[in-house]
């Protein structure tokens, strides 16, 4: 998967979710509830059976991929996987489970999210610097979302071989 053709596409999908939702009528108030509009919304207008994202069974959401550090948001034991906000693959159906049932396969991208809140979550970004580092295949994606009135409306950190870009996008 070619990382360009994807930051394309979520950088366009994001800043019409930041301007047709975030800024419009669109009244979610709970992470959960973005990530989802934000998919099935935004994300899935650019699937195109010629393009990168050909497939809408590449995109997954609450979804496991292979733990990087020894925890993961407070968790009191270090677990294998980790479940991320919204993960994409490189071919429609893939999870990070290997022929051993180990989890050790990447996905393509990894958009954790955060909704509501003033600033970026670097917890977010850390993990995502450890992981593209140890999986330079992958590409990350750190979101912040809020609604009009807060310090910001969306701003999304890009992860690439451990090292964040910072305002790689504000909408």
């Amino acid at each position: 998967m070619h990382a360009g053709d994807l930051d394309s596409i979520i950088q366009r999908a994001l800043t019409s979710f930041a301007r047709e939702s975030l800024a419009g009528d669109w009244r979610g108030r709970r992470e959960r509830e973005a990530v989802s509009l934000f998919a099935f919304g935004y994300l899935l207008r650019d699937v195109r059976a010629e393009g990168i994202l050909y497939d809408p069974a590449q995109i997954t959401i609450e979804f496991p991929v292979p733990q990087v550090t020894g925890r993961d948001a407070g968790a009191a034991s270090p677990k294998s996987q980790v479940c991320k906000d919204l993960v994409i693959w490189s071919r429609p159906g893939m999870t990070c489970w290997d022929d051993a049932g180990k989890p050790t396969v990447p996905p393509a991208a990894i958009l954790e999210w955060k909704f509501g809140v003033p600033t970026m979550h670097e917890p977010d970004v850390e993990w995502l610097e450890a992981f593209t580092a140890r999986f330079p295949e992958t590409t990350g994606y750190a979101v912040v979302a809020n609604r009009p009135g807060g310090a910001f409306l969306l701003e999304c950190v890009r992860v690439t071989r451990g090292v964040a870009e910072r305002e790689w996008l504000q909408a």
